[in-house]
């Protein structure tokens, strides 16, 4: 789930900067498609903020995350250009995406845990 997240996020991201680069409208089919992509990328980063025990919780941030970040984006579009600031968003996450999957390789494992107590060796 995390890596299509992430691959997700990279596409996005290359979308929205994409629809910069060829001078796109804010309601063209590369914005909603960089949106789609950056929903399903910030709904993983999102389902991470939460321990694995509760699914329920996760869900729900995995579904306020990405319209927390989408509202912050469109209060940010009153400052200029959409489309730029679009493009901006797109190379954070796109760029937080490609970072996370250069590091996705056999280090996510946890060292076992230690208990300390009055026991504890």
């Amino acid at each position: 789930m995390h890596a299509l997240a992430r691959v997700c996020g990279l596409l996005g991201g290359a979308c929205w900067v994409v629809r910069w680069v060829l001078g796109g409208e804010p309601g063209d089919l590369l914005y909603w498609t960089g949106l789609l992509l950056l929903f399903v990328a910030l709904f993983g980063l999102g389902t991470t903020l939460v321990s694995k025990g509760a699914l329920w919780l996760q869900v729900i941030v995995g579904i306020a995350f990405p319209l927390l970040v989408w509202s912050v984006v469109e209060v940010i579009h009153s400052a200029g250009d959409p489309v730029v600031i679009d493009a901006v968003v797109g190379v954070l996450v796109g760029g937080a995406s490609l970072l996370a999957l250069g590091q996705s390789g056999g280090g996510n494992e946890r060292p076992p845990r230690r208990h300390a107590g009055a026991h504890a060796r």
